[in-house]
């Protein structure tokens, strides 16, 4: 029986071998998504930030302000993940104790994802650490010298500021809705911080690339 010989110089063994590395490329690929689930993404949306000043005065700090935050996470399987974030808060403006005062609130929190078996989106749970850094500035008035009604001769006030670096308990929940790579996002996230309970409304999008 006549022989055909494969073409270009490539033997049969060879063009199978050749064949079947191209169709598992694309398995390999999808297998690695599913398994890695590496994201990244971004997300804005306002703060209510929180804050007392213990050692100065008595009153509270609360505040509504625009905020935003980037994070970075994995879903090594379909129910659980992880993710690292860096908050700002932002820099709001009022008053304690009837004193003006402002405070600036960010910092980084880590948090364990847990997925629930939702259809159409993605809905989840988030537990974990943030350090948050506050700064509080206002002012407190002297015991003893007054009550500050106007004029007061004997009425003196004395500016402070308060800095804390706190590593405190933080949690959250979410929903998100994937268009392929990308996923739409909306979060509740509270926080323990500045002897209050921050916490943060926002909207994000993150594109998983890996």
């Amino acid at each position: 029986m006549r022989q055909i010989p494969a073409p270009c110089g490539w033997s049969v063994g060879a063009t199978a071998v050749a064949v079947i590395l191209l169709a598992a490329m694309p398995v390999e690929r999808t297998c690695a998504v599913d398994l890695l689930g590496l994201y990244a993404g971004a997300a804005i949306g306002q703060s209510h930030v929180q804050a007392d000043a213990s050692g100065f005065t008595a009153g509270d700090f609360k505040q509504n302000h625009s905020a935003f935050k980037v994070m970075a996470g994995v879903r090594p399987i379909s129910p659980v993940g992880a993710e690292l974030d860096y908050i700002d808060l932002g820099h709001p403006s009022g008053n304690i104790s009837g004193q003006q005062a402002d405070v600036t609130m960010k910092g980084e929190a880590a948090f364990g994802l847990l997925y629930l078996p939702v259809p159409i989106a993605d809905v989840y749970a988030k537990l974990g650490l943030a350090r948050l850094q506050s700064t509080v500035n206002s002012s407190y008035v002297v015991p003893g010298l007054g009550t500050c009604v106007g004029n007061a001769p004997n009425c003196a006030v004395r500016p402070f500021r308060l800095d804390r670096a706190e590593i405190r308990f933080a949690a959250g929940v979410g929903a998100q809705y994937k268009l392929g790579p990308w996923a739409l996002r909306a979060e509740y996230e509270r926080f323990d911080a500045a002897g209050r309970n921050p916490s943060l409304l926002s909207a994000g999008l993150t594109w998983t690339f890996f």
